[in-house]
């Protein structure tokens, strides 16, 4: 019954697509029983995640098996959480709860991951990938390739990371990256009987981009490629699969090039993946997007069934899947090297601010006492308090700190050398204080106490360096005066509520909670 499976065009039909639209929204039946919980508040958890992302696998038979596709994690390992989990997608937590209840449904699955495990360089992004990397490996995945950030690490720490994996379980693949000869340029999976291979290439334009590293050996993914695919042909696959770490375009016209490919992964799509697979117009393969920072996989269900062949879901990782346990030992095991490396070890010392140095909002209290009143009364005065509080805590972890403490670049992950370096050590630059907007206040607290005599010109310039400018209908959101006003508050937040950390965030509907102007 294999054989329709090696005729691209009825293994790949038209059919497939109107399949794919139809009954793509929801739980097959043995998942699906999984989804109501024992108790009603994990019933309500999940019938929330389900309004808001659609059911998935509604009415699918069991498949031979499961072709799950994933890529550009950008280092999320977890969501961020600041918004509410629920109003959140993506974690390997999550990740790994449904590829579990896919293997104990018996649905085979077999996962492969296009790379772009991080997104930044530096010490924490190389940790980073190595704790990626495990986490891929303790799900299973049969086939993990390399993104472009990935090769932009320090060769060091790649070479840390590779060596101290199992050769026996070794899942990287590439077709046209030799990194220390640790990488397969193809690989043969066995799942329900069916023969899958599978090569990955890391695309021209990233390949450019990596020019000059000595180090790593980058060929042309379309010279490597006609190397590679005689020996995948003559293994007499079943089906034929693609991973391209690059940008849609380079991937379908590597499908058109190599038509042995029924399916073809890309990476570099927008940052939601689309709802159905598409075909490649002068190819016999279907394209797979899988979207960006982990928030969804992809999953193909394939069927010794002429008709209907292959099924395709697009999977929120939302709050209706529970929390692995093992991938949560591991993110406290990263936090707990967070905190054993120290911001000194990560490379983080502070640097001088452009402007002025933090003086903390202690100092700005004892003339801004009403204001200081509101700001008491906000979550920003609590905000290190909650990463102290989480499961892991998180007070050592840079990418949290940068918006909830005072002195940090929130965007770049980096402490100013007057700002928050620990509880200990900085205990009045806790809590994301008002020189994070106004800007830091040194100089200011010291002309208005008289540590320093300015005249009247110089203290009313320092004065209105910090204060801070509001237009009319300000604010982010459609029908509100753009962020790109010079000086708009909106402009401040937005460095913190960004589309990663608060997606829902509306400037209007916030800044009453704690807005101060005129009090003083």
């Amino acid at each position: 019954m294999a054989e329709h499976f090696r005729k691209r065009h009825p293994f790949l039909g038209l059919s497939v697509l109107v399949l794919a639209v139809v009954i793509g929204i929801a739980f097959s039946s043995g998942i699906r029983s999984a989804e109501h919980g024992k108790f009603p508040d994990r019933a309500a958890e999940i019938a929330d995640a389900i309004k808001k992302n659609d059911r998935i696998f509604v009415d699918w038979p069991k498949p031979e098996f499961t072709l799950v596709f994933s890529g550009d994690t950008d280092g999320y390992l977890e969501p961020c959480g600041c918004a509410g989990l629920d109003n959140q997608k993506g974690g390997m937590k999550r990740r790994h709860t449904f590829l579990k209840q896919l293997a104990a449904d018996g649905w085979n699955p077999v996962a492969l991951d296009m790379g772009g495990e991080v997104r930044r360089t530096g010490s924490q992004a190389e940790m980073k990938y190595r704790y990626a990397l495990r986490s891929l490996i303790d799900m299973g995945y049969a086939v993990v390739t390399f993104g472009l950030k990935d090769l932009q690490l320090s060769s060091e720490a790649i070479l840390f990371v590779l060596a101290n994996l199992d050769p026996d379980n070794n899942p990287l693949v590439s077709a046209n990256v030799d990194l220390f000869g640790m990488a397969q340029p193809f690989k043969i999976v066995d799942a329900g009987g069916k023969k899958i291979g599978v090569t990955a290439v890391l695309g021209a334009k990233a390949r450019t981009l990596l020019e000059g590293n000595e180090e790593i050996a980058i060929l042309d993914p379309v010279e490597s490629l006609r190397d590679v695919i005689p020996q995948l042909e003559a293994q007499n696959c079943d089906l034929n699969v693609l991973l391209v770490h690059g940008e849609p375009d380079e991937a379908t016209e590597l499908a058109r090039q190599f038509p042995v490919f029924d399916l073809v992964g890309t990476t570099g799509g927008a940052e939601t993946p689309p709802p159905r697979s598409r075909p490649i117009e002068g190819a016999n393969s279907y394209l797979i997007e899988t979207g960006q920072k982990g928030q969804y996989v992809i999953a193909l269900g394939v069927y010794d069934d002429p008709e209907y062949p292959l099924r395709y879901q697009r999977v929120p990782l939302d709050h209706r899947f529970e929390d692995s346990p093992a991938m949560q030992e591991l993110l406290v095991e990263y936090q707990k090297e967070l905190e054993t490396t120290t911001l000194a070890g990560l490379g983080l010392t502070g640097i001088r601010h452009p402007e002025d140095s933090f003086a903390g909002s202690a100092a700005c209290a004892d003339c801004h006492t009403e204001a200081t009143e509101v700001f008491l009364n906000t979550p920003h005065a609590h905000a290190t308090e909650t990463l102290v509080n989480l499961d892991p805590p998180r007070q050592f972890d840079p990418e949290c700190l940068s918006c909830h403490v005072t002195g940090w670049n929130p965007q770049e992950y980096f402490p100013y050398e007057s700002g928050f370096v620990g509880l200990k050590q900085t205990p009045l630059m806790t809590g994301n204080g008002c020189e994070n907007c106004h800007g830091p206040a040194a100089a200011h607290v010291a002309a208005e106490s008289g540590e320093e005599t300015l005249s009247d010109e110089e203290i009313e310039s320092l004065r209105a360096a910090l204060r801070m400018k509001i237009v009319e209908n300000e604010g982010n959101i459609s029908g509100q005066t753009p962020p790109q006003v010079v000086g708009a508050v909106v402009n401040k937040c937005l460095e913190c509520h960004d589309l990663d950390n608060s997606p829902d965030f509306d400037f209007q509907e916030y800044w009453p909670q704690v807005e101060h102007y005129g009090k003083e």
